[in-house]
């Protein structure tokens, strides 16, 4: 029954990818979490991944760059929670956010760094975006880091880009909105 939901969900965020990524064609991906099922995410073809894995079942690290184009990088790394575990609730999620965002003040170019909410089917959580005030080279100038609530999985997320136009960062947020966690069966 829950492979058939999830087949189904699945299914439904292909046929609304459309409006999620911004009119550019995108793909269901699926992303293996050892013993918590795997995560899934709606992203545009034209990006390349990279599932970095660290050593004793620790929680991976996805990585998106474009295939071609200007620069950007996107880290998500879905938090794991136990079934004996809490789950953070959202004022949690934006104290989260917050203590990162006041953290960031310092090298940022903007004074205020305004929370924003991120919502989606099966998300909530909480990012800021800023503008690095003196970039070194090989660095990005913009980012926008946050953290959501994904059933079981608290992921968090990092958009790096030198774009202005904010589409890479737009991009990056339709698919973290796009994001369902599908538990292993036992």
């Amino acid at each position: 029954m829950t492979q058939r939901l999830s087949h189904y969900a699945a299914s439904f965020l292909l046929a609304t990818a459309s409006h999620l990524v911004c009119a550019e064609s995108s793909a269901l991906r699926s992303y293996t979490l050892p013993d918590h099922g795997s995560l899934q995410l709606i992203v545009p073809k034209s990006w390349h991944e990279e599932v970095r894995r660290p050593p004793n079942r620790l929680p991976p690290t996805i990585v998106f760059t474009p295939r071609s184009g200007a620069a950007f990088q996107i880290l998500l790394t879905p938090i794991y929670f136990g079934a004996g575990d809490t789950l953070p609730t959202a004022s949690v999620l934006k104290a989260e956010v917050g203590s990162a965002q006041e953290a960031s003040r310092n090298v940022a170019v903007e004074k205020d760094l305004p929370l924003q909410e991120l919502t989606g089917m099966s998300v909530t959580g909480y990012y800021f975006s800023l503008t690095d005030k003196a970039p070194k080279e090989n660095e990005y100038k913009y980012m926008t880091q946050g953290i959501m609530r994904v059933g079981m999985l608290a992921p968090t997320f990092t958009i790096l880009t030198n774009d202005d136009s904010r589409s890479v960062a737009e991009e990056g947020l339709a698919v973290m909105k796009s994001a369902v966690h599908v538990q292993s069966t036992p």
